[in-house]
């Protein structure tokens, strides 16, 4: 959704840009091109192996696009290192990015790699480790609420049935202990759904979301956007509320924010089709008066 994220966020050719899921770089090349030589981007990602692929691929901006290997909860220090004080307008696109689903760290249940699923792999939990720890009724949990999965119920004693006989390390080995328990009618994407629950607890991704909009959008300038793409229903449902809410500002204002979507902006029809993960996306912006 790049033509519509450049067209609600981008308002000043000369301002300072925030990408906050920095990825492999495609929205940040976006947002430079659309600027003037006097705009900046800071783009964030504490996925280092993202990260290093995005300062190759922004690598002909120069100095316009400053680039950390952080997480976007550090973008109050992150300006104050840069002498900045406030921001243009700022994005996150939340989810996962294909080049992380291609990798070897577990977030697809189409490649055969070691259940990791940590975007930075140096902290925190991995996905085999909460498989094979957790008792049932939590994982029931996860998959409702962090996958919108119906039988959850039946994941999660399959998974438990599963890994008495063997630990659960790999994501053929998730695979084959739901494999009788998913929907028949449509199992991929009952695996998505599943291996995406796992993803956001490992990586705290709801509760990182809600202090990442907090402390972010603190910092933007009068007239300052906010975009944000979201990929699950209660990702969504955290920027919605979020957006309704007073937002403290770093120069001492306090305000609510002007919403500019009034429902979320959803992809076309060409989009889906040449990107069929982009289908579920959900923008929606709002701005400081």
């Amino acid at each position: 959704m790049v033509r519509e994220v450049l067209s609600l966020l981008v308002h000043d050719p000369e301002g300072i840009y925030v990408d906050c899921t920095l990825g492999c770089g495609g929205h940040a090349a976006a947002i430079l091109g659309k600027l003037s030589h006097q705009g900046r981007l800071v783009g964030l990602d504490k996925d280092e192996v993202s990260f290093l692929v995005a300062t190759e691929n922004l690598k002909a901006f120069g100095e316009r696009a400053l680039l950390f290997n952080r997480d976007f909860r550090e973008l109050p220090d992150t300006l104050a290192e840069l002498s900045l004080s406030s921001v243009s307008g700022i994005l996150f696109d939340l989810g996962i990015s294909s080049f992380q689903l291609g990798s070897e760290r577990g977030f697809s249940f189409q490649k055969e790699s070691p259940l990791d699923m940590r975007f930075d792999p140096a902290r925190g939990t991995t996905a085999a480790q909460l498989l094979n720890t957790i008792e049932e009724k939590r994982l029931v949990e996860i998959f409702r609420v962090y996958g919108d999965v119906r039988n959850a119920k039946r994941l999660a004693r399959s998974i438990v049935e599963f890994r008495r006989r063997q630990p659960i390390l790999t994501t053929s080995h998730l695979v084959s202990a739901v494999r009788k328990a998913i929907s028949p009618r449509n199992p991929q994407g009952s695996l998505a759904r599943l291996f995406q629950s796992l993803r956001i607890v490992v990586n705290d991704e709801l509760d990182t979301l809600r202090e990442g909009l907090r402390l972010c959008s603190s910092l933007l300038c009068p007239q300052g956007r906010l975009c944000v793409i979201s990929y699950h229903s209660g990702e969504d449902r955290i920027v919605k509320q979020f957006m309704r809410e007073t937002v403290p500002f770093a120069d001492g204002a306090e305000d609510r924010l002007e919403i500019l979507t009034r429902k979320p902006l959803r992809p076309g029809i060409d989009e889906v089709t040449e990107n069929p993960r982009s289908r579920s996306a959900l923008l929606r912006a709002a701005r400081r008066s």
